[in-house]
């Protein structure tokens, strides 16, 4: 039956036609992955549910990778996929390529890593500054959420008060004073324009007088809170690409009134850029043309290794100079800046030049242009911006998480899982990026089986 006469958009029984197809779909599946099946089973015997890492989790088990090249992975069953998440967005030259190899292998044989600094954080450091408007000082982690703790550290020394300002659906790692309100139930979360804080999981401490939820791309009600409350609030912290909203870039009014709102009441203003730096050649703040205070940083800088980086004004960054008397922030790690993330990461970033640039967002458009197409008349959304996309299950337009809420998540499980029998890997829900090295012809094949889905 031709897609466009299969439903009507909005109808319930749309997203039924692949659900009822679920067992059949996850049968094939373990058909095609038994030896996938038999490490999952004996892990877990090693790690909790069998596995140590919630990003990868997937129903009913995600497929052991063997190796890894350019934009193919090889699982332990013999299976080729074509992948179209590169490590949740951090491989933006794709899996092993030769530079980054050459300059790991290269490093790793003179040692791994010295409780002494190297050229090569120094040279990655430098890279970094002269690429990022706000950036005149920067500090390695070796993580995301290390980078946003650390971000926060600063903020509140600088500023001397202690509330963030965080918004409802934004992910910013694992750190406990940003994992409030990431997905939240709706009949738990308050008023869209006063949303309550919802812990995203078990531990948490209270978050009052730690961080307050505001609404997404809601200039008005950022602008009422802050105004009557800035003089508690040491910062304010944005995805300028909001990850599990659907990778959507913000209202540009909503971030010039958080920039211009920072500005009148000496509030820092902290940019998430760990997956929106991958946006541009400069990052988020490049393409939405807004400057912040800090920046967190991960993910692609880091050529395949674990790395963060926060980036920022010398002002605030200063608070950890070895040589100030008072209000110091302290920060040790025994991996920050290590010499094997110099090299690779300098070696990857030096590949992603203004063009290369411009070619990875080209083909990111292409993509979401030519799914567009084919949902044009289904209850499905295409979102994304630069280099990235996200199929959304779901006829509302999508500007902030309760609209992103509302998508068929068991839909986009299934319709992920189909995906991967068919050879491309995605999110569990279909959120995916192209790379420098992704070909035309891998992305019509994975459009290919997209219509083909759909026309199911």
């Amino acid at each position: 039956m031709p897609t466009q006469e299969k439903t009507r958009p909005g109808s319930n029984d749309y997203f039924g036609a692949l659900l009822d197809m679920a067992d059949e779909i996850e049968a094939r599946y373990r058909s095609l992955t038994p030896r996938s099946k038999a490490l999952f089973d004996r892990a877990g015997a090693v790690f909790p549910g069998g596995f140590t890492r919630d990003a990868i989790l997937r129903a009913p088990y995600a497929p052991f990778i063997a190796s890894a090249n350019g934009t193919r992975m090889h699982d332990v069953d013999g299976r080729t996929i074509t992948d179209l998440w590169f490590n949740a967005t951090s491989l933006p030259v794709g899996h092993a390529h030769p530079e980054v190899v050459a300059a790991a292998a290269s490093q790793l044989a003179l040692g791994s890593a010295y409780f002494a600094p190297t050229e090569h954080e120094l040279a990655l450091g430098e890279l970094l500054l002269d690429r990022i408007p706000c950036a005149e000082r920067i500090r390695f982690t070796n993580s995301g959420s290390e980078a946003v703790m650390m971000a926060l550290r600063f903020a509140r020394a600088f500023r001397g008060r202690s509330e963030v300002v965080k918004f409802e659906g934004s992910y910013h790692g694992s750190y406990d004073d940003v994992s409030w309100s990431v997905a939240p139930k709706l009949d738990q979360i308050g008023p869209a324009k006063s949303p309550i804080a919802a812990a995203e999981t078990s531990g948490l401490v209270c978050s009052a007088g730690r961080v307050s939820i505001l609404p997404y791309n809601d200039a008005e009600s950022l602008r009422a809170y802050v105004t009557q409350h800035h003089d508690r609030i040491a910062a304010i912290i944005v995805e300028p690409m909001a990850n599990r909203m659907g990778l959507i870039l913000p209202d540009r009014e909503f971030v010039t009134e958080a920039r211009s709102l920072c500005d009148r009441f000496g509030i820092v203003l902290i940019f998430d850029e760990v997956i929106a730096f991958r946006v541009d050649y400069g990052g988020a703040q490049t393409a939405l043309g807004i400057e912040p205070d800090l920046v967190t940083l991960g993910k692609v800088i880091g050529g395949g290794f674990p790395v963060g980086a926060l980036a920022g004004r010398a002002q605030i960054l200063g608070h950890s100079t070895p040589d100030r008397t008072a209000g110091r922030v302290a920060h040790a790690g025994t991996f920050n800046g290590n010499p094997m993330v110099g090299a690779a990461g300098h070696a990857t970033m030096s590949l992603l030049t203004p063009e290369v640039f411009a070619r990875m967002n080209e083909l990111g458009s292409y993509v979401r242009a030519e799914l567009r197409l084919i949902c044009e008349r289904l209850p499905l959304q295409i979102t994304g911006a630069g280099s990235l996309f996200k199929i959304n299950a779901t006829m509302q337009e999508i500007r902030n998480y309760r609209d992103a809420a509302t998508a068929n998540v068991k839909w986009e499980q299934v319709a992920s899982l189909a995906l991967l029998n068919d050879g491309f890997m995605l999110t569990p829900r279909l959120a995916g990026c192209v790379s420098a090295v992704t070909k035309q012809s891998e992305v019509d094949a994975f459009i290919s089986a997209f219509k083909r889905l759909v026309a199911v």
